[in-house]
């Protein structure tokens, strides 16, 4: 996909007027390479701020590539497309997009490409990647479990009818503890790639709630995806994990139903392309149910 981040994104800093108010830059590690991170964060009053403990609180958007630049363009992306979703998911367009079947962000990206394309893409990959998730979760589906070139690491597959492939990843981690990473992509390799970013991610914020604990310096948790990715971390979590491994799906093979396939338009199209491509899921659980549902 051919960006056009470093024209598109020329002025989407707040000093020139963008909505963009700071981007931080870290690093980490990654089974021997190192990454860059990016936490971008909006001006105030554009997305209503959260109770997030776990994941980075202050940012609205986050990216991690080898490339720092590239890391920054992701993360002022992931921002765009969060100031998108909050400014419309209360909005009278909200069914439009269809906010009234998932009011969740699932199935929205942001790419400042020469086209929407790109965008779309990565808009119907997040969606068919949540769409696998959620139905093996409630026993709709089977995956196929496979190995990874990461030693340790597990992977259930999935091969939509819709096309490309999507990947559940589990590992347990040298603190104890128990992770996931999800994606989806054109091959079994790129998806493993991606979600072994998140299965990353989730090691490293949860190695410093470990840390933050054994301070006397954690906050409790109280928002649900959160609490999920507590609790599937711990032994009981992930021997839920584990049963739902062991069982067969039951009934007919759910079919994918697109609710929406659109642009969502408005000043942040000034920068950048947001687009959302909506599957049905299978119920409101995974809105409305407590930590025992594996979805974050």
């Amino acid at each position: 996909m051919f960006s056009l981040a470093s024209l598109r994104y020329r002025g989407v800093m707040a000093a020139r007027g963008g909505p963009i108010a700071k981007v931080e830059m870290g690093e980490f590690p990654m089974f021997g390479r190192r990454l860059f991170q990016a936490n971008a964060r909006l001006i105030p009053g554009l997305v209503p701020r959260g109770r997030a403990k776990l994941y980075h609180a202050e940012a609205d958007g986050t990216g991690a590539h080898v490339s720092p630049m590239v890391a920054r363009h992701m993360a002022v992306s992931e921002s765009l497309e969060r100031w998108a979703f909050h400014a419309t998911v209360r909005s009278d367009r909200r069914a439009e997009f269809g906010f009234d079947v998932d009011e969740t962000s699932n199935g929205m990206a942001a790419f400042p490409g020469l086209s929407a394309a790109p965008a779309r893409r990565s808009a119907v990959l997040e969606s068919l990647e949540r769409f696998c998730l959620l139905h093996w979760w409630e026993g709709k589906i089977d995956g196929q479990l496979r190995d990874t070139e990461w030693p340790g690491v597990s992977a259930l597959a999935f091969e939509p009818s819709l096309g490309g492939v999507a990947v559940l990843l589990f590992a347990r981690s040298e603190w104890g503890f128990h992770v996931y990473g999800h994606a989806a992509a054109e091959s079994f390799t790129r998806a493993c790639e991606r979600a072994m970013l998140e299965l990353t991610r989730h090691e490293w914020v949860l190695s410093n709630r470990l840390l933050a604990l054994g301070q006397g310096t954690s906050e409790p948790i109280t928002e649900r995806l959160e609490k999920r990715s507590w609790f599937f971390s711990t032994e009981a979590g992930h021997e839920l994990f584990r049963e739902r491994l062991a069982r067969k799906a039951t009934g007919p093979m759910p079919q994918p139903r697109v609710v929406c396939d659109r642009e969502v338009t408005g000043p942040w199209s000034d920068y950048t392309t947001v687009w959302r491509f909506v599957l049905q899921p299978p119920s409101r659980r995974f809105m409305e149910e407590g930590e025992r549902y594996f979805f974050w």
